[in-house]
């Protein structure tokens, strides 16, 4: 049995005797539902509440409310059956339910989907930021901080030179006191002034070294930060490059972005000043603790009365702070989403005179960015004061309780061990004035580190299995065998596709807008994997190739071409680095670019901007089509290729295109339908499904057919564009 949920043996006694449970599921606003080998039923109260048998069964939808979701069943007389409804923290699992009840009906095995990850904390109960992320109260700090230092044993050798310097910092910081302490008692008090040049040299001396450790130390701690933060940067660039599709596609670039540069940056802070200022000062403390009690036991304990306290109060206010500073960074993506968009959709808020609109969004982030950032504030500085008040205290006992003390007969206590005891209290209090920034140091680090590896703990999308065949050159023979997938589980985009493609031959897939056209070529690129089925390559399941030398042998033209800000030669060569120009001035002469090149004041090395701003939808489609030919793929794909150039241009590149496909297999999208007309063979696909295979004069003649109707759909609506803009 699948369980999301164990059934109770009250709850097993409900089910009919000679069937067994296949899957439960218990929803969080009551009811569990069952489904067996025969049926799906409801268990509500001690009853079978709903029951419906898969023979009566059509299908198992989701109905997503505003603050939660439905089951409901649709049964082949036409009824609509309410199954069970859930808080909006279930939506996911309803999705991945209905999928796989309607796979039982089917009579087809259901899978538990891999991805399917809490949206609650296992541990406390406390809702999670995202599904599947780690709960703010519950991620161990030191497991974090480790895992930042295990980054640094690449550089051990400096970081064994930084700690023996720290060490002799920390013992040039610790003689001061102990000399001032010498020189009242021997040299003022018992007039040895002979030694007055030893103990000012050794302080002198102590100073240089002091001086000389900081220097060094310093540059050792810069240059440690600086790599591990650079590699942070470049091991997340890294694996964002290879996490899935779906991945991204759940994620604003804005966010990501912030994760990248926003969080390391708080690293690199913490890094730089924060643990040498920990690591310098744990040792400290110690070595400090361990003189002031030689000196005297019963002052020392009055200088480490306010230390409980202070660990304590930290212990507290991290609770407090820790989950502010995740907000705090989530508002700050926000931000960023906010600006990406707007400078990204310049021209669309212009062209709208949405630039108030866009003004008031980020408004409305940055006032977000400022409250969290007031609570936060108003926190910290509670804690620094209350801290300061706890320390003045500690001090104020001491100065009491050492004047009393000097002067009176058998106390042992002189006027050097009053100023050598001074002197190591403000070094032991001191840098706990300094606590509550390294506390807040701390608390950015840890959670921007907590950002940053749940970015890289995701795993990268689809995987090569171990027996994965490498691929050389195919011959392109496609079987797609009864594939099904959903981008949302339970939401399932392609219904059982099942074609073939020949060798050489070219194949449009034609269908409404949503019918599942993209969703066939992102498959066959694996982008995505399917959820069930197999797509053939030369015989070969996808599954069974090197990803890599797979996509090797596809060229993909999409839908909006996108270009890299670099010139037009390096976005051409992006495809192939190592081409020649001749190699680039071929591929663009067939994709109709060479004209419009050379035109341009700087030819192939002009600079097309950000995304290809400086270049028309045409040119930069065209430049598309020049970077797939130069790859000569055996396999193209060719995603509404045309879709962005005028009549003539198209005419072009049609030509092209007819030139290309030659000798290669090659799948079309095309909005226009008769840019297909040169196809072998045309696939129509409706909801999911193919309704319709043929020739364009074979699925032309059938009057009643599916693409005889998007034909003379589009025919009417040319018309009615041609009569509304004629003279």
């Amino acid at each position: 049995m699948i369980a999301f949920h164990s059934l109770t043996p009250a709850e097993s006694a409900l089910l009919p005797p000679d069937e067994e449970p296949r899957l439960a599921f218990a929803a969080d606003r009551g009811g569990v539902l069952v489904a067996t080998q025969a049926r799906v039923c409801v268990l509500l109260e001690g009853r079978r509440a709903v029951d419906v048998l898969f023979a009566e069964l059509k299908t198992v939808s989701t109905e997503e409310l505003w603050g939660g979701a439905r089951l409901h069943a649709e049964t082949t007389a036409g009824a609509r059956v309410r199954l069970v409804a859930g808080t909006r923290l279930q939506v996911p699992e309803f999705a991945a339910l209905a999928r796989m009840v309607n796979e039982l009906a089917a009579g087809r095995t259901p899978h538990l989907p891999d991805d399917l990850k809490p949206a609650i904390c296992p541990a406390c109960g406390a809702p999670l930021t995202e599904r599947g992320a780690s709960c703010v109260r519950c991620v161990p700090r030191r497991r974090i901080m480790f895992r930042l230092l295990a980054l640094l044993s690449p550089y051990r050798n400096r970081v064994t030179v930084l700690m023996a310097v720290t060490l002799v910092m920390i013992g040039a910081q610790l003689l001061p006191p102990w000399i001032t302490k010498q020189i009242v008692d021997r040299v003022i008090t018992n007039g040895h002034r002979d030694e007055l040049p030893w103990w000012i040299g050794g302080m002198i001396g102590c100073a240089l070294l002091f001086f000389v450790g900081r220097v060094v130390n310093g540059r050792l701690t810069a240059w440690l930060s600086a790599r591990l933060v650079t590699d942070l940067r470049i091991t997340l660039h890294g694996h964002l490059q290879r996490l899935r599709i779906g991945w991204h596609q759940k994620r604003e670039a804005g966010e990501l972005v912030g994760r990248v540069m926003n969080d390391t940056g708080e690293l690199n802070q913490f890094l730089i000043e924060g643990v040498p200022f920990i690591i310098t000062n744990a040792i400290s403390f110690v070595a400090i603790a361990v003189i002031l009690v030689s000196i005297n036991a019963s002052l020392a304990l009055l200088v480490f009365l306010p230390v409980p306290f202070l660990i304590i109060g930290g212990g507290y206010f991290w609770r407090r702070l820790s989950p502010l500073f995740h907000r705090q960074g989530a508002a700050v993506g926000r931000m960023h989403a906010e600006l990406s968009e707007s400078l990204h959709g310049i021209r669309a808020v212009k062209a709208g005179v949405q630039e108030t609109r866009r003004d008031r969004a980020f408004t409305t982030a940055a006032e977000g960015w400022m409250g969290m950032r007031m609570r936060l504030s108003n926190t910290f500085n509670g804690f620094s004061e209350g801290m300061m008040c706890v320390m003045s205290i500690g001090v104020a006992l001491v100065w009491w309780s050492a004047a009393r003390r000097i002067g009176v007969a058998d106390s042992g206590f002189t006027t050097g061990d009053l100023l050598a005891f001074v002197g190591y209290i403000w070094m032991f209090y001191g840098p706990l004035q300094w606590f509550t920034a390294v506390f807040n140091w701390m608390t950015h680090a840890v959670t921007g580190a907590e950002r940053i590896f749940a970015v890289l703990d995701e795993k990268p999308e689809i995987a090569d299995a171990p027996s994965a065949k490498p691929v050389t050159r195919i011959r392109g023979a496609l079987e797609f065998r009864d594939v099904r997938f959903s981008y949302e589980r339970g939401k399932e985009v392609l219904k059982g596709v099942t074609f073939r493609v020949e060798p050489g031959t070219m194949v449009g897939l034609v269908g409404r807008s949503g019918s599942g056209k993209s969703t066939i070529i992102s498959l066959l690129a694996r982008f995505h994997d399917p959820d069930s089925g197999h797509i053939l390559l030369d015989g070969e399941d996808l599954t069974g190739l090197r990803l890599a030398d797979l996509r090797r042998q596809i060229g993909v033209v999409m839908q909006e071409p996108f270009l890299f800000n670099g010139s037009i030669l390096e976005n051409i060569r992006f495809a192939k680095p190592e081409a020649t120009f001749d190699e680039v001035v071929r591929a663009a002469r067939a994709a109709r670019a060479h004209e419009f090149i050379l035109d341009k004041d700087d030819g192939y090395d002009t600079l097309v901007g950000d995304g290809g701003v400086k270049l028309s939808g045409g040119e930069k489609q065209r430049i598309s089509i020049a970077r797939a030919i130069l790859g000569d793929p055996p396999l193209l794909i060719l995603d509404e290729a045309t879709s962005a150039v005028d009549s003539e241009t198209e005419a072009g590149i049609q030509e092209a295109i007819a030139t290309l496909i030659k000798g290669r297999t090659t799948i079309a999208i095309a909005h226009r339908l008769a840019t297909l007309r040169d196809a072998h063979r045309l696939v129509v696909v409706e909801d999911g499904l193919i309704v319709e295979e043929g020739s364009h004069e074979e699925l032309l003649a059938k009057e009643d057919g599916h693409f005889a109707k998007l034909v003379k759909l589009q025919q009417e609506n040319n018309r009615i564009r041609e009569g509304v803009f004629a003279p």
